[in-house]
């Protein structure tokens, strides 16, 4: 998979992939952030006594990258 670096600085004229870059990599960061937020739910829950067994959900792992 090309890194958001590498398909953005193939774009013609430049400033256009330069301006898309900004966007990507915003979207990057969020979607991070929401990663870290769902994983942390996963432990949350699996780590709850109370429910009688965990959640079988993998751990969410990112496709994307800078």
């Amino acid at each position: 998979m090309a890194s958001i670096n590498q398909a953005t600085n193939c774009m013609t004229p430049s400033q256009n992939g330069a301006e898309i870059n900004k966007v990507l990599q915003a979207m990057l960061v969020d979607i991070t952030a929401l990663k870290t937020s769902l994983n942390q739910l996963r432990t949350d829950y699996n780590a709850n006594a109370t429910i009688a067994t965990d959640t079988t959900a993998t751990a969410i792992t990112l496709n994307t990258t800078t």
